[in-house]
């Protein structure tokens, strides 16, 4: 049964190939519940056994991250605002937040589980500058993105090391 289970997460994750996995890191980077772990991990394996590229997986799955926190963050900025006009201390505490502790919040937020997808929200309410919320986040994305293909990548290495042995 878990064979089977991994046999279908890896051919689906190589089916997709680096434009599919951009696309699901979009939805990983936006607000819909789907795990990068999912994704991510069978991808490391399969570039552990040279059928996709490490570099191209992190650079696929780390900008589509980034894209769906951007998605986040115009949402927040041009609707939620909107929405929540009426409420000037809530958008004020948000603000007052995000102007002392901003950059380290999407910088730490992406790096823990079930978080890192919102970080994007509160920023966009609060008007981050670009200049600090594109770099630290795409910084953590990185480090994530490249933490899942590695766990893969070391599941794949160790599975040839078990053969040869």
């Amino acid at each position: 049964m878990l064979e089977s289970l991994i046999a279908f997460l890896l051919s689906v994750t190589e089916s997709m190939g680096y434009l599919g996995i951009y696309f699901y890191m979009v939805m990983v980077g936006t607000f819909v519940p789907v795990p990068s772990e999912l994704v991510l991990v069978p991808a490391g394996y399969l570039a552990s056994q040279d059928k996709m590229s490490y570099p191209l997986l992190l650079l696929s799955g780390s900008l589509g991250s980034l894209s769906g926190a951007l998605i986040n963050y115009f949402f927040a900025k041009l609707i939620i605002k909107k929405i929540l006009s009426h409420k000037v201390t809530f958008i004020d505490k948000v603000t007052n937040f995000f102007n002392a502790h901003g950059k380290i919040s999407v910088f730490v937020a992406p790096l823990t589980p079930g978080l890192g997808q919102y970080i994007s929200l509160p920023a966009g309410l609060s008007h981050m500058p670009f200049r600090y919320f594109i770099p630290f986040t795409y910084a953590a994305n990185i480090i994530w993105v490249g933490f899942m293909l590695a766990v893969g990548y070391m599941f794949g290495s160790s599975e040839g090391d078990a053969h040869g042995a």
